[in-house]
């Protein structure tokens, strides 16, 4: 295999670390911090992040290139033993002295669970309690009743470039507790700056929209999400819905809340590229706390999509928030 380092001998023939002769490197090189350091290597290389990613796995280290762009824009940091063995290859890929790039890395941020409260989202918020929401459960009486069992929930949030809670999409597979059933109430909460008259609800697959009740001081909703047919008490229907929203500040959390338990659920958060959070993780809340609490990090995959998968999901709350730049 090719060796990228570009070594020299001295007058004894032994081989020397490559010298720095591009004065941009050289200087961030010298100065730091590391993500610039790294970038301005890679631009003085010119090798685009793919090519970079073929070089480590050719070394057997796999790294993507979304993990690539991270530490380049300094949104995160090479911490782990085969991350810093990474960097190590990266430094001889990109003919640099040995070590100089490590030792620019910080010290590794604090890890593990912890406890939390979410700045722009209440815990009792996450978990639908409230005076508003009971309001409106007297507009949709049906809201109140345990009417389904959900089998699945599969919900697809979107986060645009300015970072607000774009859209929701989902895909629900329930089965009726009695005979009868033809409707599904979905409740949304909007976050701060919510305008609530302007979100919509849309069906997508073998649903209709039938009425929405709109609180009329908090950002919140309920909609029937109707079937097209009565099930009998043990059957099952599977159908998607959409909520497109767009108007709100910026999130940094997106909560679910259960009142019944669920089979499966899964959670999955798209970013957009032009605004990439620090950090995300999840978190979970049981229907009594009153604080969140963290469950670990989430790594973004290359498609900037975070997930978070649940079975036999308690009453309570599941979620994936973030940290914003800045």
């Amino acid at each position: 295999m090719e060796r990228e380092r570009e070594m020299t001998e001295n007058k004894n023939g032994t081989a020397v670390e490559p010298a720095v002769t591009d004065p941009v490197v050289a200087a961030a090189l010298a100065q730091g911090p590391f993500h610039v350091a790294l970038r301005a290597a890679i631009a003085a290389r010119g090798l685009g992040l793919d090519r970079l990613r073929h070089h480590l796995r050719a070394r057997d280290l796999n790294v993507s290139t979304t993990s690539l762009s991270y530490w380049q824009h300094g949104r995160t940091q090479p911490e782990h033993p085969s991350s810093i063995e990474a960097v190590t290859a990266l430094e001889e890929i990109l003919r640099l002295p040995r070590g100089s790039l490590r030792s620019l890395l910080g010290p590794k941020r604090a890890r593990g669970p912890r406890s939390l409260r979410v700045k722009q989202r209440r815990p009792e918020n996450v978990l639908g309690a409230g005076q508003p929401l009971r309001e409106l459960c007297d507009q949709l009486p049906l809201a109140r009743e345990h009417h389904l069992d959900v089998e699945t929930q599969q919900v697809v949030v979107t986060i645009d470039g300015d970072g607000r809670d774009a859209e929701h999409d989902v895909t629900m597979l329930v089965t009726a507790r009695r005979d009868g059933v033809d409707r599904y109430i979905a409740m949304f909460r909007g976050d701060p700056g919510c305008s609530i008259d302007d979100v919509r609800v849309v069906a997508r697959r073998d649903c209709a929209i039938g009425r929405i009740s709109r609180h009329h001081r908090e950002p919140v909703l309920l909609a029937e999400i109707i079937f097209g047919t009565e099930l009998a008490q043990g059957e099952s229907h599977l159908f998607r819905f959409g909520v497109r929203d767009g108007t709100s500040n910026p999130a940094n959390c997106f909560g679910q809340g259960f009142r019944y338990p669920v089979g499966h659920y899964t959670l999955q958060v798209r970013f957009d590229p032009s605004f990439i959070p620090l950090r995300v993780f999840g978190f979970a809340q049981s229907r009594l706390a009153t604080v969140l609490h963290e469950t670990g990090d989430i790594q973004l995959n290359d498609w900037l999509t975070a997930q978070l998968f649940r079975s036999n999901v308690d009453p309570g709350a599941l979620g994936i928030g973030w940290e914003w730049p800045g």
